[in-house]
């Protein structure tokens, strides 16, 4: 075995090591048909298709015609695996497309003088066009979260694609009794191995990337999610409380706050069952998202109580959201009657504390309830 032969044989190993991890990440995520077992499939083909040039084997030969169809169909995969990550929809059609038209020119290949070539070309081509367009996904979806990861992930693609396409031209102008493929001396094919092995290692590490940071992400989401009603928890709502109250106090962007209790929720379970009693929960969170603005942030406080945060809100007008909620609360009810009891205050210059502000508004919602429920009450503001 030459020292090419050997390097070849080492990224083959590389590849089939990553084939392997993505492998094992797709059985415990059980996510085989999603981006995990894309990339498992992505390495394992092109793991593949390298050793196929590790014997001495004929150019145009069977194994050598099947290793630059699992080549390019691995790009393919790759892409379709970037696409399914950023939930854009796969062009299955376009990508059947290209491994028809990679086959056909593979065919082709045999009728004419330069076939070697030819071969060679349709193989860089066909991964020079995935490579750039995996680079387009980077750089358009990547740079909203992580500009810097994107850049140099887009990058890497696209330093890939342009060693690729050098090489596809390259095989093209040889003459037809030159053998170019990255197994033959000369024409820099270690330099370009040695290129292969450490991109590929960049690629991989953006395929980690991703999907460790949808993963984290989720976590975070998890975290401060309500997971009944999908509005967020009482940790997730704090949190956003405190920046706003923050913001109040270094004189910025003042708040409001409604606290919201669903009347008479204990019958409500007692009479109609518990899962009709989540089911209320659900149709009142999903009433309070619709009747508020964008920017406001609805949680679920405990039980039956739920917190909403007005940013940048005055009191009246948080009055008139309440008065809103309540209406929507009662036209979205799953079913059963069901009518809230709001409390709300503002914050106040006086106000050093959140709690105090949240006292506040706790204070108006039991008035609310003991005056006979389904009403809003306004607190006065602090001193």
């Amino acid at each position: 075995m030459t020292a090419q032969t050997l390097l070849i044989a080492l990224v083959a190993v590389q590849f089939f090591v990553h084939a392997l991890i993505w492998a094992m990440t797709a059985r415990l995520a059980r996510r085989w048909r999603a981006v995990e077992g894309h990339f498992a499939l992505f390495w394992g083909l092109l793991a593949a298709g390298l050793a196929l040039f590790v014997p001495p084997l004929e150019s145009g030969s069977a194994p050598r015609n099947l290793a630059d169809l699992l080549i390019v169909g691995a790009s393919v995969i790759e892409h379709r695996g970037l696409t399914l990550h950023w939930g854009r929809t796969p062009r299955t059609r376009a990508y059947a497309a290209m491994m028809l038209a990679a086959t056909a020119a593979l065919a082709a290949s045999f009728l004419l003088a330069n076939g070697h070539g030819l071969r060679v070309a349709v193989v860089c081509f066909g991964c020079s066009a995935m490579m750039l367009a995996s680079a387009g996904l980077m750089w358009r979806f990547g740079r909203v979260g992580t500009p810097l990861f994107a850049g140099v992930a887009a990058a890497g693609y696209a330093l890939l694609a342009t060693g690729l396409l050098v090489r596809g031209v390259q095989a093209l102008a040889v003459g037809s009794t030159t053998k170019i493929s990255i197994d033959a001396t000369g024409h820099a094919n270690i330099p370009f191995a040695i290129v292969v092995l450490f991109v590929g290692g960049l690629i991989n590490l953006t395929h980690v990337r991703l999907v460790l940071g949808r993963v984290l992400t989720r976590l975070s989401q998890q975290a401060t999610t309500d997971e009944l009603t999908a509005v967020l928890n009482r940790r997730g709502l704090l949190q956003r409380l405190e920046a706003a109250h923050a913001a109040a106090r270094q004189g910025k962007v003042g708040y409001a706050l409604m606290m919201v209790d669903v009347d008479h929720f204990k019958a409500i379970n007692d009479k109609h069952g518990h899962a009709r009693g989540d089911q209320v929960l659900k149709s009142v969170a999903a009433g309070l998202c619709a009747a508020l603005r964008g920017n406001d942030f609805v949680g679920r406080w405990g039980g039956e109580e739920f917190c909403v945060l007005l940013p940048g809100t005055q009191l009246a007008d948080a009055q008139q959201l309440a008065e809103r909620v309540g209406a929507r609360v009662a036209a979205s009810a799953a079913g059963v009657p069901v009518t809230v009891s709001i409390g709300v205050a503002e914050h106040g210059a006086a106000d050093t504390e959140l709690e105090a502000v949240i006292r506040r508004a706790d204070d108006a919602l039991y008035r609310a309830k003991a005056a006979g429920r389904n009403r809003v009450i306004v607190a006065a503001c602090a001193a």
